[in-house]
């Protein structure tokens, strides 16, 4: 449908009007006639809308919004009288003073504070390998390594075993938990030391495998007598480290390359006693150990009396 435009009054209309409908509105008005409205105006005036107030509206709520998720938490702590928390983010780095150590506290004199707190530590002293006195930092370390036995029982003081492990790279070290129930040396050789049970470790570094030993000799096997030497006598051997005596039998043990300054000690004298000169005789059935002391060292034989 076409819109024409009055050219008296500006006003359009449809072209199926043939003249202005709101020209013939005007002059009926003048002339006090009925007013037969047959068009609309399209006057640039136009109502009142709501569509404005509600976009100002909305927009001021948004603008709220976003204003208490950015500063909610330092306005509600500043409402109650709060000291609103710092973002760690913003806050400058700070320079780590030295501390100085307290009056009777142990340093490690290989380690020195650098300025500003850093502690450095000397190349020549670090750590050195597992010894039986560090088993616990040993026992940290994860499984891996294989042994020949995981559970063992010494019947005698003096008595041995070996354990050979597996599994492992490099070096194995060797650790006893309580040296004074069973100690174990660099190859894994276990002795019998006093009755208990305790732990034997093994570790490359990196592994380990522990291995529960059980003394049930009672008793302690006798300490050797100190030496300011220093040597170890490695060529002195008894005639026997293993031998089997009825009740009654005896048989003379010797130490090879020693003569003077023996001690002799049994483990048991109720089953197999020796005398001063090295003399082993069974008493009663069961199994002891007979160990020969001199200038530090010792060499054992176990004694089976049947």
């Amino acid at each position: 449908m076409a819109m024409k435009q009055c050219p008296v009054c500006g006003e359009k209309y449809s072209d199926t009007y043939r003249k202005c409908p709101f020209c013939e509105e005007e002059e009926a008005l003048k002339d006090g006639g009925t007013i037969r409205r047959r068009g609309k105006r399209t006057s640039s005036s136009q109502g009142f809308s709501l569509v404005t107030p509600t976009l100002i509206v909305l927009i001021l709520v948004m603008g709220s919004l976003l204003v208490y998720l950015l500063y909610g938490d330092q306005i509600s702590a500043k409402l109650r009288g709060e000291e609103p928390a710092k973002d760690p983010s913003t806050e400058q780095s700070q320079t780590i003073q030295p501390v100085e150590p307290s009056v009777g506290s142990e340093t490690d004199p290989a380690a020195t504070t650098e300025p500003g707190g850093t502690e450095t530590t000397d190349p020549g002293t670090e750590t050195a390998a597992p010894t039986a006195t560090d088993y616990e930092r040993a026992n940290a370390l994860p499984g891996g390594l294989t042994l020949n036995k995981t559970d063992f029982t010494l019947s005698n003081l003096g008595e041995t075993y070996t354990l050979r492990a597996s599994g492992g790279a490099g070096t194995y070290t060797w650790i006893s938990q309580d040296e004074g129930i069973a100690s174990v040396d660099a190859d894994g050789k276990v002795t019998a030391v006093s009755g208990g049970t305790t732990n034997v470790l093994v570790t490359d570094g990196s592994k380990k495998a522990v291995c529960i030993v059980r003394v049930r000799a009672s008793g302690r096997l006798p300490a050797a007598p100190s030496t300011g030497s220093g040597q170890v006598d490695r060529d002195s051997k008894l005639n026997r480290e293993d031998m089997t005596l009825t009740v009654g039998e005896s048989f003379q043990l010797n130490l090879s390359g020693v003569t003077s300054g023996l001690t002799w000690v049994s483990s048991d004298d109720g089953i197999a006693s020796v005398a001063s000169n090295g003399l082993v005789k069974g008493i009663s059935k069961g199994t002891a150990t007979v160990t020969v002391t001199w200038d530090g060292q010792s060499r054992s034989c176990i004694v089976r009396v049947k």
